[in-house]
Protein backbone atom coordinates (compact mmCIF):
# COMPACT_ATOMS: atom_id res chain seq x y z
CA UNK A 1 0.00 0.00 0.00
CA UNK A 2 1.22 3.27 -1.03
CA UNK A 3 2.97 5.57 2.08
CA UNK A 4 3.11 9.29 0.69
CA UNK A 5 3.04 12.16 3.29
CA UNK A 6 2.45 15.56 1.73
CA UNK A 7 3.28 17.69 5.06
CA UNK A 8 4.42 21.35 3.59
CA UNK A 9 0.88 21.25 2.19
CA UNK A 10 -0.48 20.48 5.47
CA UNK A 11 1.43 23.23 7.45
CA UNK A 12 0.73 25.29 4.29
CA UNK A 13 -3.20 24.91 5.68
CA UNK A 14 -2.72 25.64 8.76
CA UNK A 15 -1.24 29.09 8.03
CA UNK A 16 -3.30 30.51 5.45
CA UNK A 17 -4.27 33.67 7.88
CA UNK A 18 -1.73 34.73 10.30
CA UNK A 19 -3.49 36.32 13.37
CA UNK A 20 -6.77 34.05 12.65
CA UNK A 21 -8.03 31.03 14.43
CA UNK A 22 -6.88 28.39 12.04
CA UNK A 23 -7.80 24.71 12.80
CA UNK A 24 -5.79 21.99 12.80
CA UNK A 25 -7.17 19.84 10.03
CA UNK A 26 -5.58 16.46 11.46
CA UNK A 27 -3.95 13.86 8.71
CA UNK A 28 -6.68 11.25 7.90
CA UNK A 29 -5.43 7.76 9.28
CA UNK A 30 -5.45 6.15 6.13
CA UNK A 31 -1.74 5.52 4.17
CA UNK A 32 -3.37 6.30 0.88
CA UNK A 33 -4.09 9.77 1.45
CA UNK A 34 -1.36 11.56 -0.19
CA UNK A 35 -2.52 15.20 -0.52
CA UNK A 36 -4.01 18.19 1.66
CA UNK A 37 -3.98 21.29 -0.42
CA UNK A 38 -6.28 24.60 1.15
CA UNK A 39 -8.04 26.17 -2.12
CA UNK A 40 -7.35 30.29 -1.11
CA UNK A 41 -10.87 31.09 -2.36
CA UNK A 42 -13.26 32.09 0.25
CA UNK A 43 -16.77 31.26 -0.09
CA UNK A 44 -18.62 32.83 2.71
CA UNK A 45 -17.47 35.50 4.88
CA UNK A 46 -19.35 37.35 7.55
CA UNK A 47 -19.56 39.32 10.82
CA UNK A 48 -21.70 37.87 14.22
CA UNK A 49 -22.93 40.04 16.55
CA UNK A 50 -23.98 37.71 19.37
CA UNK A 51 -24.99 40.17 22.53
CA UNK A 52 -22.47 42.15 23.28
CA UNK A 53 -19.54 40.55 21.13
CA UNK A 54 -18.83 40.44 17.73
CA UNK A 55 -16.24 38.79 15.20
CA UNK A 56 -15.47 38.05 11.53
CA UNK A 57 -15.68 34.88 10.21
CA UNK A 58 -14.74 33.35 6.52
CA UNK A 59 -15.28 29.70 5.08
CA UNK A 60 -12.72 28.18 3.16
CA UNK A 61 -12.04 24.47 1.61
CA UNK A 62 -9.47 21.97 1.73
CA UNK A 63 -8.95 19.22 -0.19
CA UNK A 64 -7.90 15.52 0.95
CA UNK A 65 -7.14 13.66 -2.68
CA UNK A 66 -4.81 10.69 -3.32
CA UNK A 67 -5.20 7.15 -4.79
CA UNK A 68 -4.01 3.65 -3.78
CA UNK A 69 -2.42 0.83 -6.03
CA UNK A 70 -2.25 -2.76 -5.96
CA UNK A 71 -0.49 -4.59 -3.65
CA UNK A 72 1.13 -6.92 -5.90
CA UNK A 73 2.00 -4.24 -8.56
CA UNK A 74 2.44 -0.72 -6.99
CA UNK A 75 2.47 1.12 -10.58
CA UNK A 76 -1.25 0.20 -10.90
CA UNK A 77 -3.82 2.45 -9.88
CA UNK A 78 -6.62 0.77 -8.35
CA UNK A 79 -9.06 3.95 -6.66
CA UNK A 80 -8.69 7.58 -6.60
CA UNK A 81 -10.38 9.79 -4.21
CA UNK A 82 -11.11 13.39 -3.52
CA UNK A 83 -12.84 15.35 -0.59
CA UNK A 84 -12.99 18.82 -0.20
CA UNK A 85 -14.63 19.83 3.28
CA UNK A 86 -14.82 23.29 5.03
CA UNK A 87 -12.94 25.18 7.29
CA UNK A 88 -13.94 28.49 9.47
CA UNK A 89 -11.95 30.83 10.39
CA UNK A 90 -12.55 33.52 13.03
CA UNK A 91 -11.14 36.65 13.33
CA UNK A 92 -11.47 40.31 15.16
CA UNK A 93 -14.34 42.36 14.08
CA UNK A 94 -13.32 46.03 12.92
CA UNK A 95 -12.35 47.82 16.01
CA UNK A 96 -11.80 44.63 18.23
CA UNK A 97 -8.25 43.52 19.45
CA UNK A 98 -8.98 39.88 19.74
CA UNK A 99 -11.21 37.40 18.84
CA UNK A 100 -13.63 36.39 22.30
CA UNK A 101 -13.92 32.59 23.40
CA UNK A 102 -17.24 32.24 21.70
CA UNK A 103 -15.72 32.51 18.27
CA UNK A 104 -13.04 30.14 18.99
CA UNK A 105 -15.64 27.44 20.41
CA UNK A 106 -18.07 28.24 17.44
CA UNK A 107 -15.03 27.90 15.11
CA UNK A 108 -14.19 24.31 16.86
CA UNK A 109 -17.66 22.87 16.72
CA UNK A 110 -17.85 23.73 12.94
CA UNK A 111 -14.53 22.36 12.14
CA UNK A 112 -15.05 19.16 14.49
CA UNK A 113 -18.45 18.15 12.27
CA UNK A 114 -16.71 17.89 9.13
CA UNK A 115 -13.57 16.26 10.87
CA UNK A 116 -15.71 13.43 11.58
CA UNK A 117 -17.12 13.76 7.95
CA UNK A 118 -13.58 13.52 6.35
CA UNK A 119 -12.69 10.61 9.09
CA UNK A 120 -15.89 8.31 7.90
CA UNK A 121 -14.96 9.30 4.17
CA UNK A 122 -11.27 8.06 4.51
CA UNK A 123 -12.71 5.04 6.42
CA UNK A 124 -15.20 4.30 3.64
CA UNK A 125 -13.07 4.93 0.76
CA UNK A 126 -10.49 2.08 2.44
CA UNK A 127 -13.08 -0.16 2.60
CA UNK A 128 -13.59 0.54 -1.18
CA UNK A 129 -9.58 0.18 -1.60
CA UNK A 130 -9.30 -3.38 0.07
CA UNK A 131 -12.44 -3.88 -2.08
CA UNK A 132 -10.58 -3.07 -5.32
CA UNK A 133 -7.16 -5.03 -4.16
CA UNK A 134 -9.50 -8.22 -3.52
CA UNK A 135 -11.01 -8.27 -7.22
CA UNK A 136 -7.97 -7.01 -8.94
CA UNK A 137 -5.86 -9.71 -7.22
CA UNK A 138 -9.09 -12.23 -8.43
CA UNK A 139 -10.41 -11.97 -11.25
CA UNK A 140 -8.07 -8.89 -12.96
CA UNK A 141 -5.91 -11.17 -14.84
CA UNK A 142 -9.01 -12.53 -16.43
CA UNK A 143 -9.53 -11.32 -20.38
CA UNK A 144 -13.26 -9.87 -19.91
CA UNK A 145 -12.37 -8.41 -16.68
CA UNK A 146 -12.35 -4.47 -16.67
CA UNK A 147 -9.26 -4.42 -14.84
CA UNK A 148 -7.51 -4.85 -18.28
CA UNK A 149 -8.08 -1.25 -19.41
CA UNK A 150 -5.32 0.11 -17.53
CA UNK A 151 -6.87 3.50 -16.99
CA UNK A 152 -10.24 1.61 -15.15
CA UNK A 153 -9.91 2.40 -11.46
CA UNK A 154 -12.76 3.09 -8.70
CA UNK A 155 -13.58 6.53 -7.47
CA UNK A 156 -14.83 8.34 -4.68
CA UNK A 157 -15.47 11.83 -4.65
CA UNK A 158 -17.08 14.80 -2.28
CA UNK A 159 -17.84 18.42 -3.49
CA UNK A 160 -19.36 21.33 -1.50
CA UNK A 161 -22.24 24.00 -2.50
CA UNK A 162 -22.76 26.74 0.24
CA UNK A 163 -25.84 29.28 0.83
CA UNK A 164 -25.51 31.33 3.67
CA UNK A 165 -26.85 34.60 5.50
CA UNK A 166 -26.03 36.61 8.43
CA UNK A 167 -27.13 34.23 10.98
CA UNK A 168 -27.08 30.36 9.11
CA UNK A 169 -24.27 28.45 6.53
CA UNK A 170 -25.83 25.65 4.74
CA UNK A 171 -23.45 23.00 3.22
CA UNK A 172 -24.12 20.53 0.22
CA UNK A 173 -22.19 18.02 -0.31
CA UNK A 174 -22.48 16.10 -3.52
CA UNK A 175 -20.35 12.28 -3.00
CA UNK A 176 -20.06 10.36 -6.77
CA UNK A 177 -18.77 6.78 -5.81
CA UNK A 178 -17.61 4.27 -8.25
CA UNK A 179 -17.16 0.53 -8.00
CA UNK A 180 -17.53 -1.03 -11.44
CA UNK A 181 -20.86 -1.82 -12.39
CA UNK A 182 -22.96 0.34 -14.79
CA UNK A 183 -23.08 3.58 -13.66
CA UNK A 184 -21.77 5.36 -10.65
CA UNK A 185 -24.04 6.12 -7.11
CA UNK A 186 -24.59 9.42 -6.54
CA UNK A 187 -26.53 11.40 -4.02
CA UNK A 188 -26.48 14.41 -1.63
CA UNK A 189 -26.54 15.28 1.92
CA UNK A 190 -26.92 18.94 3.43
CA UNK A 191 -26.12 20.09 6.93
CA UNK A 192 -27.51 23.89 8.39
CA UNK A 193 -25.03 25.55 10.62
CA UNK A 194 -25.34 28.52 13.36
CA UNK A 195 -22.53 30.68 12.71
CA UNK A 196 -22.70 32.26 16.16
CA UNK A 197 -22.45 28.79 17.58
CA UNK A 198 -20.87 26.35 14.83
CA UNK A 199 -23.37 23.87 16.25
CA UNK A 200 -25.48 22.18 13.78
CA UNK A 201 -29.22 23.48 13.25
CA UNK A 202 -31.72 20.84 13.50
CA UNK A 203 -35.38 20.93 12.09
CA UNK A 204 -36.65 20.16 15.35
CA UNK A 205 -34.90 23.10 17.13
CA UNK A 206 -36.35 25.29 14.34
CA UNK A 207 -40.15 24.00 14.82
CA UNK A 208 -42.89 25.59 16.49
CA UNK A 209 -44.47 22.05 16.75
CA UNK A 210 -42.70 19.14 14.78
CA UNK A 211 -45.72 17.33 14.10
CA UNK A 212 -47.18 20.32 12.44
CA UNK A 213 -43.80 20.69 10.53
CA UNK A 214 -43.78 17.03 9.41
CA UNK A 215 -47.67 16.90 8.21
CA UNK A 216 -47.32 20.25 6.69
CA UNK A 217 -44.55 19.86 4.41
CA UNK A 218 -45.67 16.22 3.57
CA UNK A 219 -49.14 17.37 2.40
CA UNK A 220 -47.20 19.60 0.41
CA UNK A 221 -44.61 16.52 -0.91
CA UNK A 222 -47.48 14.35 -1.62
CA UNK A 223 -49.25 17.34 -3.79
CA UNK A 224 -46.43 18.19 -6.02
CA UNK A 225 -45.38 14.62 -6.58
CA UNK A 226 -48.90 13.99 -7.55
CA UNK A 227 -48.61 16.64 -10.24
CA UNK A 228 -45.72 15.35 -11.61
CA UNK A 229 -47.33 12.03 -11.81
CA UNK A 230 -50.11 13.61 -13.29
CA UNK A 231 -48.09 15.66 -16.18
CA UNK A 232 -46.15 12.73 -17.17
CA UNK A 233 -48.36 9.83 -16.82
CA UNK A 234 -49.03 9.66 -20.73
CA UNK A 235 -45.27 9.61 -21.70
CA UNK A 236 -45.06 6.32 -19.07
CA UNK A 237 -41.87 8.16 -17.77
CA UNK A 238 -40.97 9.62 -13.88
CA UNK A 239 -43.27 6.67 -12.41
CA UNK A 240 -43.02 6.03 -8.80
CA UNK A 241 -42.83 2.68 -6.86
CA UNK A 242 -46.29 2.08 -5.28
CA UNK A 243 -45.24 3.04 -1.61
CA UNK A 244 -43.68 6.20 -3.00
CA UNK A 245 -46.05 8.13 -0.02
CA UNK A 246 -44.55 6.13 2.52
CA UNK A 247 -41.29 7.50 1.43
CA UNK A 248 -42.18 10.84 1.38
CA UNK A 249 -43.51 11.08 4.95
CA UNK A 250 -40.12 10.18 5.98
CA UNK A 251 -38.91 13.78 4.55
CA UNK A 252 -36.83 14.43 7.94
CA UNK A 253 -34.71 11.56 6.98
CA UNK A 254 -33.26 13.03 3.88
CA UNK A 255 -31.00 15.95 2.75
CA UNK A 256 -32.68 18.91 3.60
CA UNK A 257 -31.04 22.22 2.82
CA UNK A 258 -32.13 25.79 2.20
CA UNK A 259 -31.25 29.28 0.28
CA UNK A 260 -33.08 32.88 -0.53
CA UNK A 261 -36.72 31.16 -1.73
CA UNK A 262 -37.39 28.11 0.63
CA UNK A 263 -36.16 24.52 1.73
CA UNK A 264 -35.66 22.07 -0.28
CA UNK A 265 -35.71 18.08 0.09
CA UNK A 266 -34.08 15.97 -1.69
CA UNK A 267 -34.39 12.24 -2.57
CA UNK A 268 -31.99 10.09 -4.04
CA UNK A 269 -31.48 7.90 -7.07
CA UNK A 270 -34.04 4.86 -6.25
CA UNK A 271 -35.45 6.27 -3.56
CA UNK A 272 -38.66 7.15 -5.26
CA UNK A 273 -38.48 5.87 -8.76
CA UNK A 274 -35.69 3.73 -10.86
CA UNK A 275 -32.15 5.28 -11.52
CA UNK A 276 -33.68 6.76 -14.88
CA UNK A 277 -35.45 9.17 -13.02
CA UNK A 278 -32.47 10.54 -11.20
CA UNK A 279 -32.72 12.18 -7.30
CA UNK A 280 -36.20 13.89 -7.05
CA UNK A 281 -36.06 17.25 -5.51
CA UNK A 282 -38.82 18.94 -3.90
CA UNK A 283 -39.04 22.76 -2.86
CA UNK A 284 -40.96 24.30 -0.48
CA UNK A 285 -41.30 27.97 -0.02
CA UNK A 286 -40.96 30.08 2.83
CA UNK A 287 -44.83 31.28 2.61
CA UNK A 288 -45.81 27.47 3.71
CA UNK A 289 -43.11 26.72 5.89
CA UNK A 290 -43.00 30.16 8.05
CA UNK A 291 -45.62 29.21 9.82
CA UNK A 292 -44.24 26.24 11.26
CA UNK A 293 -41.54 27.90 12.89
CA UNK A 294 -40.81 28.79 15.97
CA UNK A 295 -39.02 32.32 16.84
CA UNK A 296 -35.60 30.92 16.64
CA UNK A 297 -36.15 29.38 13.31
CA UNK A 298 -37.55 32.67 11.16
CA UNK A 299 -34.99 34.80 13.02
CA UNK A 300 -31.96 32.40 11.35
CA UNK A 301 -33.86 32.22 8.31
CA UNK A 302 -34.43 35.86 7.95
CA UNK A 303 -38.36 35.36 7.77
CA UNK A 304 -39.58 38.10 10.31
Amino acid sequence: MKKRWILPLLAALLTLTAGCSAPKVPVPNSADHVDLSPEEDVVLSGTVLREETAWDYRITTYTVTGEHCASNDPRRVLTRHSYQLPSMEVLPAAEEKAVPPEAEEAAREFNAYFEQVLREETAWFDEMALSADEDYRTVGHQADSLWQDREFHYSDEAVLDFWGNEHVVSVTTTRKSYAGGAHPTVWRSCATFDVSTGKQVLLAEMARDVSTLQETVTRELLRQAAERQRATAAEERLIYYEDYQETLQAWMERAVCFDDQGMTVIFGVYDLAPYAAGEQVFRIPYELLAPCLNAYGKTVLELH
